[in-house]
């Protein structure tokens, strides 16, 4: 066989053996595709049997709450007004929810201050119907799960225990409503409505105290009793922040019987729980220095503060740091807060919006009782009337004509009674 023979011969067997590969790939590839497809269509037959399950136990859940429902009991709202709950609702979040419960770690938010970012984050991600409905308090999970209460209903969305990819969901209307509770455990709390457990949500940062405030402020609608004292802010303050950091604050009060009714503690600081804490007499901030060796203490009496106020963009020369700052602020709703005082001004840095919001009200608030109090004019007590001195001396002389007193007695009564007038 010549040269060009054995060349053909080889081109030939080179081609065959292309060709064969070729056919490989194509049976690979066609099986390949068809193996795709077959679990393409695993994947949306158990997508499909999974939303009918959830589908089902969602409303299964929610027929088990309503049918639990008594008529004639207990109403989700109480029989308040609506004005008078949305006033109370506000006050109930800034006075003892909001102090100790700094919002980053909280689950717990109350109307006006529910962020609308997360309110259409919670919506969007796993398909809640909100209707437009105003939302009055939301508690939020993490993982995008939650609950959304409002006047009419509550939505609620948590992961699914079988597949966490799944969303168990849903409306409750409150007029099939008698109770709400945080059934609350070492570990979780128990969303009960009509006694009947709608799911768990582990606890985590503040959220037993906010569970615990949640718990309070039904119980509040329940008995229609809308009024907060200071007393009872103090106190709830105390329970969140424990007795010895309350003690260390206590420290720089004036007076025994001051009132503390506000405090965010974590505030400026990576290495040390630095705090701010406001009083009905002044305000006090803490910042202590690497590792927490020695405390820089600020106290402000508002009876010299002239003006507070919040700042909200980054102050820094830096025009990189002022971008991130500002950026943080927006997205964070950071602030600083600016007090006025002698002429000079303060900063207190990295409070939240709502948190600074809070201590120039109580600012205002102690400011006016002030006012009202130097204008109320000084009542002088009038000294007790004197008995008429003849109306004494007829008195006298019936007790002498009766026999009770003598003469003599009569006589020494007479001349002190003179000596008197």
């Amino acid at each position: 066989m010549g040269f060009m023979d054995k060349l053909k011969e080889t081109a030939g067997k080179a081609a065959e053996k292309a060709n064969a590969m070729k056919d490989s790939a194509m049976d690979s590839y066609g099986k390949m595709k068809e193996a795709n497809e077959q679990k393409k269509a695993e994947k949306q037959a158990y997508t499909a049997a999974m939303e009918q399950e959830v589908n089902e136990y969602s409303a299964k859940l929610i027929e088990s709450v309503m049918a639990a429902y008594a008529d004639g009991g207990a109403k989700f709202w109480g029989e308040g007004n609506r004005a008078a709950i949305d006033k109370f609702t506000k006050d109930y979040y800034e006075m003892l929810v909001l102090p100790g419960s700094r919002p980053n770690i909280s689950c717990l938010t109350m109307t006006p201050y529910i962020d609308e970012k997360a309110m259409k984050k919670f919506a969007d991600k796993g398909g809640v119907d909100l209707q437009g409905a105003v939302p009055h308090i939301f508690v939020k999970d993490g993982n995008d799960a939650g609950m959304v209460i409002t006047e009419d209903f509550i939505a609620f969305k948590f992961r699914y225990e079988k597949d966490s990819s799944f969303w168990v969901k849903g409306r409750i209307p409150t007029a099939n409503i008698n109770t709400f509770v945080m059934e609350i455990n070492d570990s979780s709390a128990n969303v009960m409505i009509n006694g009947i457990k709608l799911t768990t949500i582990s606890i985590k940062g503040s959220y037993r105290q906010d569970f615990m405030s949640l718990n309070y402020y039904f119980e509040c609608l329940g008995k229609q009793d809308f009024t907060i004292d200071r007393q009872e802010v103090n106190d709830q303050i105390r329970a969140k922040i424990g007795d010895k950091i309350y003690a260390q604050v206590k420290k720089y009060f004036i007076d025994d019987d001051e009132q503390l009714l506000f405090y965010a503690g974590g505030v400026d600081s990576l290495t040390a729980v630095d705090y701010v804490a406001c009083t009905d007499n002044q305000l006090i901030f803490v910042n202590r220095e690497m590792l927490g060796a020695t405390a820089n203490v600020k106290q402000f009496y508002f009876e010299d503060v002239t003006s507070m106020s919040t700042i909200q963009n980054s102050t820094s020369s830096d025009f990189l740091t002022a971008v991130i700052d500002t950026a943080l602020t927006a997205a964070f709703k950071l602030c600083d807060l600016e007090v006025s005082v002698a002429g000079s001004k303060e900063v207190i840095n990295t409070l939240y919006l709502a948190e600074a919001t809070r201590i120039i009200a109580i600012y205002h608030e102690m400011r006016k009782n002030a006012k009202k109090a130097a204008a109320q004019p000084i009542q002088v007590q009038a000294a007790p009337a004197q008995p008429d001195a003849l109306e004494q001396l007829q008195k006298l002389a019936q007790l002498k004509d009766a026999g009770i007193i003598s003469e003599e007695e009569f006589a020494a009564k007479k001349a002190d009674l003179l000596s008197k007038i």
